[in-house]
């Protein structure tokens, strides 16, 4: 009988080139998938009204001081009456005793943190946070300007965006402790988060403190 005619010869070159272009296509398929699922989740985080951590996270407004007086039972903190624009007036707890004479708190014009939560410092009851700057050469308040009332909100330009309402969300993504480290105040005296004023429609908040850390 006759023989068999051969197999024609495997063309190792063709065929290694055809597992790669399988390959290619696989991975190329993958990443779009992913790329798919990722907008996906972009999209319902948006949905869900997620968006970065920023200053903008922050319910920061114009405050009056009408009452200050010696905490009974610490030698470091002031009971602030404070008037943020709300129907009624805001207790709150600030460590400025050893830096500041009270008679320099009753009165001052002052900018406030009012979406932290409440919660009680030395068995009192403070609901906000009086921010201020700090160095080695002193303590100021960071004021508003002149002519801004209590309870007008503090605007980032490039940051838009309402506060957090819920204090809880506020402490569970850490909105203070990543903001207050972009916190300071320029060398011009200008209150600012990452080189941005602390912005109201009468002018910047400043503080007399240059160069210092806000908190």
């Amino acid at each position: 009988p006759a023989a068999a005619p051969a197999p024609p010869p495997v063309d190792e070159a063709a065929k290694a080139a055809a597992k790669a272009k399988k390959e290619a296509e696989k991975k190329d398929s993958a990443a779009k998938k992913e790329a798919k699922a990722s907008a996906a989740g972009g999209a319902e985080l948006a949905a869900a009204g997620e968006r970065a951590v920023d200053v903008s996270w922050l319910d920061i407004r114009v405050g009056h001081i009408t009452h200050a007086e010696a905490h009974p039972e610490s030698d470091k903190l002031y009971i602030e009456t404070i008037d943020v624009g709300e129907e009624a007036p805001r207790q709150v707890l600030s460590g400025l005793a050893q830096y500041l004479p009270i008679e320099a708190v009753r009165g001052a014009r002052v900018v406030v943190l009012c979406n932290l939560g409440a919660k009680k410092l030395g068995g009192v009851e403070s609901q906000g946070m009086v921010l201020c700057a700090k160095n080695d050469s002193g303590l100021c308040f960071v004021a508003p300007p002149a002519g801004a009332q209590p309870g007008a909100r503090v605007n980032f330009e490039g940051y838009p965006g309402e506060p957090e309402p819920n204090p809880k969300r506020i402490q569970k993504k850490k909105a203070w402790e990543t903001c207050m480290t972009e916190l300071a105040v320029n060398a011009d005296g200008v209150a600012c988060y990452k080189g941005v004023p602390f912005a109201l429609p009468e002018g910047n908040c400043t503080a007399t403190v240059k160069g210092a850390p806000i908190s």
